[in-house]
């Protein structure tokens, strides 16, 4: 208990210091505009410091300090749910970025956001994202079709190459493994409503399945209409309204 109540402190220093010091700085020739955005955030006008990362968000390109800095935008304005969606973008796209991470894990404890609690070969195929999964798949398969063709053509000796082989299906089956969690965690998608109802039908008369907090991580959104298809952090499957929703993955919400 005191472990977490210090962890939750640390936490709160921690983010309450990344507002304090101000938006993270753009890299690269072009930051004009970026730059503006961050004034307009200092000067603590939060909206228009939002729409200017709007702004930049669709003309790109996209980095990890854009996200963190609309995110923390968000954050002032109230919208906890869009700040937790953008800490997640900017994650993705730069998974060691540590203003992110440590505002991210601020805001899931101040709006109660839910996440499935991973089972142990999901957390062993996270070990790599989908560009080194891709990589490695890719060398594991033609080191077997090499290793084959060795085997083919010797008459002798062909027990070092079909222990090869072996090694690289495995770890070939493994790089795939992991491509294909991180392919099925790239359809993540927030809780962007402060609290929103997930449904057994998608009607606003059915059963209700679970409340969900802003911040919460669905999965594998099906979207139908007004309403989309997920799984929730309890893994039961329901129907959420689809404008309460946004994609994690950048350009896709």
């Amino acid at each position: 208990m005191r472990s977490r109540l210090f962890n939750i402190g640390t936490g709160l220093v921690i983010f309450a210091m990344m507002l304090v010091c101000g938006p993270a700085r753009a890299r690269g020739a072009d930051t004009g505009q970026f730059d503006a955005a961050n004034r307009l955030y200092e000067a603590q006008k939060y909206a228009d410091a939002k729409q200017a990362y709007d702004a930049l968000v669709k003309s790109g390109p996209l980095s990890a300090n854009l996200f963190y800095n609309r995110g923390n935008a968000e954050w002032k304005l109230g919208d906890g749910g869009r700040a937790i969606a953008d800490y997640e973008r900017a994650l993705e796209l730069q998974p060691s970025h540590p203003e992110a991470r440590a505002n991210l894990e601020y805001a899931r404890n101040a709006t109660g956001a839910r996440m499935a609690t991973p089972v142990w070969w999901q957390q062993a195929l996270g070990a790599l994202n989908a560009s080194a999964a891709a990589i490695l798949l890719s060398v594991c398969g033609w080191v077997a079709l090499f290793c084959v063709a060795i085997a083919l053509l010797r008459r002798e000796g062909r027990m070092g190459p079909v222990v090869t082989l072996a090694i690289s299906l495995l770890v070939g089956g493994y790089a795939g493994g992991c491509l294909w969690e991180a392919n099925a965690v790239a359809t993540r998608a927030v809780v962007i409503a402060r609290t929103t109802d997930a449904r057994e039908a998608p009607t606003d008369v059915a059963p209700m399945a679970d409340t969900l907090p802003a911040g919460t991580e669905v999965l594998a959104p099906e979207e139908r209409g007004q309403w989309t298809y997920c799984t929730l952090p309890s893994g039961a499957r329901a129907w959420v309204p689809t404008d309460a929703l946004e994609r994690v993955r950048p350009g896709q919400g």
